[in-house]
């Protein structure tokens, strides 16, 4: 079954890589296991695949992942106090160099026609200053979807999309590792349910593989797909995308009526 030419007529890049792709890896270590243990043309395994295929496998695995992510999205906005690009447009945030985070602000202003607070407005009004800077977010990705023009900010949107659905999923990831550790430790005599209760004699090439991915896996979900991982990729997506600022063309003026109007609707922020 040629699985390369069904993800893509199903799926599109970003789906792919930042849906599908930790999807499989939640399924890796039943993979190996099936397949190195059974035989890849195995009935079993034929049909199980099969099945997965024609009965929306993988758009159900992508669904599940992607689910997961944005619950944990929602939980880590919370803890980091904002969005990333909200983040790095605060005036009271420091991870952008002054002057670089006062320029970002005057290009909002000037080419997306969003009014920024000053620092003292931010003091005096940090949920509408946050609300003004969520607006300009807004309005800017919608002009930097063109993927030719603007390469590096879907390829870390993508990066981004990843590690936050897979750590949102990290924890099915981990059960579903650890259970095929033992589901292969019971197939291959190593665990037994009566004595002598542990045996090296079935550890051949095969089952140690499936030990190996296992393992591996686990450490992967415990270790490397954690929250500052996430919030490492957002912080990068996050400054490529007011970076495109730089590329934009000038806004055209709004007459003094609608500007007041605009500043009333991020809270009266003057």
């Amino acid at each position: 079954m040629n699985w390369d030419r069904i993800f893509a007529k199903m799926f599109d890049q970003y789906e792919l890589n930042a849906r599908l792709l930790p999807g499989l890896l939640l399924l890796l270590p039943p993979i190996t296991y099936l397949t190195l243990l059974y035989g890849a043309t195995n009935p079993i395994v034929v049909g199980l695949s099969s099945v997965l295929a024609t009965c929306g496998g993988p758009y159900f695995l992508s669904s599940f992942v992607r689910t997961w992510g944005l619950r944990a999205q929602n939980r880590l906005y919370r803890r980091w106090d904002g969005q990333p690009s909200t983040l790095l447009l605060r005036h009271r945030d420091t991870y952008l160099p002054q002057q670089t985070k006062l320029r970002y602000h005057s290009l909002v202003a000037l080419r997306l026609g969003v009014a920024i607070p000053s620092l003292e407005e931010e003091k005096q009004h940090p949920v509408q200053a946050d609300e003004a800077y969520m607006a300009a977010a807004d309005a800017l990705r919608p002009l930097t979807n063109d993927r030719k023009r603007f390469p590096f900010i879907f390829k870390e949107l993508v990066a981004y999309g990843f590690n936050r659905n897979a750590y949102g999923s990290r924890w099915v990831g981990l059960c579903v590792a650890v259970a095929t550790l033992i589901a292969s430790a019971f197939h291959g005599g190593i665990l037994r349910l009566q004595t002598p209760y542990l045996s090296s004699s079935g550890l051949d090439l095969a089952h140690s593989l499936v030990f190996l991915v296992s393992l591996g896996l686990s450490a992967l979900w415990c270790l490397h797909f954690t929250a500052d991982t996430a919030w490492f990729a957002g912080v990068c997506y996050a400054k490529r995308l007011w970076e495109a600022l730089e590329e934009l063309s000038k806004k055209p003026a709004r007459p003094p009526s609608d500007a007041q109007e605009l500043r009333r609707t991020h809270g009266n922020l003057s």
